[in-house]
């Protein structure tokens, strides 16, 4: 399994034929089809069923996105959604992720000998969230072409 900043590069992008607003629109639906999942930040092992995904700001071409525990006590990743667009193709391009901040965690044995790869809280939920997002934008746009995917290094 890769590292946690490798996975944290997970990102959806697209190409639709929305206008700018209608795809920001689309990110907006998204965030209602995600709640629950994930490990706690708490290390405690137990399920974190209240996290959801939230809008922090807004502007034309970017909404800003976190993943919170329940009640938003605490911040568990961000990460933006970015619209350039129409080009001269008439075609507008949708941005969502990868993760800008993060916490991760990492099981211990005897409290020093790691037992595998960090676990970035609220990854499970941030990829369902990039699969609504998916779901909704072939829902309003048949022919849009999405990728949800980590960009290979270069």
């Amino acid at each position: 399994m890769p590292g946690a900043r490798i996975r944290a590069q997970l990102r959806l992008t697209a190409t639709t034929v929305l206008s700018s607003t209608d795809a920001l629109d689309a990110v907006r639906q998204a965030i209602g089809a995600v709640k629950g999942g994930g490990a706690s930040l708490l290390t405690s092992g137990l399920q974190n069923l209240g996290a959801q995904v939230n809008v922090e700001r807004e502007s034309p071409d970017r909404l800003a996105l976190s993943i919170t525990s329940g009640k938003r006590i605490f911040e568990l990743c961000t990460f933006s959604a970015r619209v350039t667009g129409p080009g001269t193709d008439g075609k507008t391009r949708l941005q969502v992720g990868g993760l800008e901040t993060y916490k991760t965690n990492q099981t211990k044995l005897y409290m020093i000998i790691p037992l595998g790869p960090k676990q970035i809280a609220g990854y499970d939920p941030y990829k369902r969230f990039l699969s609504a997002v998916a779901s909704v934008l072939s829902e309003r746009d048949l022919s849009a072409q999405i990728s949800i995917e980590t960009p290979s290094a270069t």
